[in-house]
């Protein structure tokens, strides 16, 4: 975009008309996939067409004596799905290790040959392969270093239960976003229920409930929220995305300990409590006492007010390498951002911020975020995880799901679902 059309629509921000920008304002395929790319100028050399030859006959699974290990990641997490749906019992470690002389990340997921029936090599040989999954033989069980293959701090995986809310209030793209994300890329059997239904839900029968991106003050009242509430510490993995993680903040509803900011970092509290606090504000007065000059720019200025959404632009986000939530990532990812929330960190003693957003100089990888938003976003949560009794409130600040081609943050979407009901 050129330099007089962004002033522009700067001009048009700040007297709160809508803006001209169509679409979002960050594309990269490398950043949404989270691939490392290194830039080159033109390639020479010789060329010749492409004829693709026989295919290779596919080399079964390696026999192994204790388990395999499959490094985590898109792949991975794809086939695990799948396994457990088979019926194959699959852990993941909670920390890395070292067998074999090789490094395993955080997240790795073994499969045990003692607790799988006669056939598991031939079954997980299929499934690694249809999803590009890596799946490394071990004839020892002796770790180097790092997690043993025994120990507590490997995790069965459970089939999990995911419901899904449908209909209004969620957003229908969102909605259909995660739907298409469980179902077709990650092949994680869902079940849609309209939010009206929900009441009449036994929740018992779901390990996983997800919610869309939605305002579901309305439509889930003191008594749904108690269900809720309840399902959680019993056990559920709550995972609330977009809108839905705003709803968990409000203090009727309390299942996400943080709030969301306003354009001046603020809290977004009830409106009722700060109109009367501003209300008993004496006028403002200059050095000598007497009543500050009339400003109109500064009068029409709303007393509350959210930010200015981002208009669709890709942000770096940093993840807590030692949180099972950021498994298969390097420590940092990309994500789409197309919004207007910002929320305020959740408390160490609360929970953790396995996601924030990188400091204001380094922020924004891809497209158009304002000063004044971009310095509002910088640090601040993208990714909460809050534990309550034996379960988890999980809550995304963006929709990680957009549009079904977001691979990194979809990553981070289905360890929620996968690993959530584990931990």
């Amino acid at each position: 975009m050129d330099e007089a059309f962004v002033k522009e629509q700067d001009r048009r921000r700040k007297k709160r008309l809508p803006d001209e920008i169509y679409d979002q304002t960050g594309w990269s395929l490398p950043l949404a996939f989270d691939v490392e790319c290194v830039g080159t100028g033109a390639l020479t050399g010789e060329t010749r067409p492409y004829a693709p030859g026989a295919v290779a006959e596919e080399k079964g699974l390696a026999a192994a004596k204790v388990a395999w290990l499959l490094p985590w990641g898109s792949g991975t997490a794809a086939a695990v799905a799948e396994a457990v749906q088979a019926g194959l019992k699959v852990r993941v470690a909670e920390g890395g290790l070292r067998l074999g002389g090789r490094a395993f990340p955080a997240g790795t997921a073994i499969v045990r040959v003692a607790e799988n029936p006669d056939a598991a090599r031939e079954t997980l040989g299929r499934i690694a392969r249809k999803h590009g999954a890596e799946a490394v033989a071990a004839d020892s069980g002796y770790v180097e270093e790092g997690v043993s293959l025994g120990s507590g701090r490997v995790h069965l995986v459970e089939k999990p239960r995911v419901l899904l809310a449908w209909d209004r209030p969620t957003s229908s793209t969102s909605a259909g976003w995660a739907r298409w994300v469980l179902e077709r890329r990650f092949g994680q059997p869902v079940t849609a229920v309209r939010v009206s239904s929900l009441g009449r839900v036994d929740l018992s029968r779901y390990d996983v409930l997800v919610l869309p991106s939605g305002e579901y003050g309305e439509a889930l009242g003191e008594g749904a929220v108690k269900r809720l509430r309840d399902w959680v510490t019993a056990g559920g993995t709550l995972v609330a995305l977009g809108e839905a993680s705003r709803w968990l903040t409000r203090e009727k509803v309390g299942l996400l300990d943080t709030r969301t900011e306003l354009r001046d970092g603020r809290p977004e509290a009830e409106p009722a409590r700060d109109e009367k606090k501003e209300a008993e504000k004496p006028p403002a007065k200059d050095k000598d006492g007497k009543p500050e000059p009339f400003d109109l720019e500064k009068a029409i200025q709303p007393e509350r007010e959210r930010p200015d959404a981002v208009p669709g632009a890709i942000l770096r986000v940093a993840l807590d390498p030692e949180h099972w939530l950021s498994a298969g990532t390097d420590g940092e990812i990309q994500a789409i951002v197309e919004g207007r929330r910002v929320f305020t960190p959740v408390k160490l003693d609360k929970g953790t911020n396995v996601g924030v957003y990188a400091k204001k100089d380094s922020v924004v990888e891809s497209g158009l975020v304002w000063d004044d938003v971009r310095d509002l976003l910088a640090q601040k949560a993208f990714l909460m995880h809050q534990p309550a009794g034996e379960g988890h409130v999980i809550a995304f600040a963006e929709d990680p799901n957009y549009r079904g081609y977001a691979e990194a943050t979809e990553l981070l979407f289905m360890n929620a679902v996968l690993l959530g009901p584990a931990y």
